[in-house]
């Protein structure tokens, strides 16, 4: 892992300084196992913090932000209101554009069935009308759409239980 970093570190410095003006920065700060890395251009900015099995991106907008955490990432206040954490799942990663949509990816130990249930339920209590329910062979799909808002639900079985995705967006 550590043989890694450098290269991957060299790897976003050089894409994040591509098309930068001179007086651009692309800064690198390593504490304690911690590394920001942050760059600012005419029109964006982007900083990536890592430590750990934690990693999160963000745009300069401050409303662009990729969260991954093998311990767990904390949603409180990041969902929509028609968006809600399965019950005991751990939220492996969220990813969120604008606060108008998103990917959520949790893992836990119910079946899929269980859990694309529960969002099928969620969605439909909320008014929408599903659009599509399919099963490939265990792979669980799940799509429902109301008043300009999508939701949809991928569910399937892996070596640590459950892996679903929960993608949305409003217009």
């Amino acid at each position: 892992m550590r043989a890694f970093t450098p290269l991957f570190l060299s790897s976003v410095l050089a894409l994040a300084a591509c098309g930068q003006k001179e007086e651009s920065k692309v800064t690198v700060k390593d504490k304690d196992g911690t590394v920001t890395i942050s760059a600012n251009g005419d029109k964006s900015n982007v900083s990536v913090d890592a430590n750990g099995g934690q990693v999160t991106v963000r745009a300069g907008d401050g409303k662009s932000v990729a969260e991954i955490n093998t311990n767990g990432v904390n949603v409180s206040g990041k969902l929509p209101d028609f968006i809600s954490v399965f019950p005991g799942a751990r939220v492996v990663s969220l990813i969120s554009a604008n606060n108008q949509s998103g990917t959520l990816t949790l893992q836990s130990s119910a079946e899929p069935s269980q859990v694309l249930g529960f969002y099928k339920q969620k969605a439909e209590a909320a008014g929408f009308k599903q659009n599509l329910d399919a099963n490939d062979a265990g792979n669980l799909l799940y799509s429902a759409s109301f008043a300009g808002r999508t939701i949809q639900v991928l569910a399937s079985k892996d070596s640590d239980g459950t892996h679903a995705q929960v993608t949305w967006s409003s217009s």
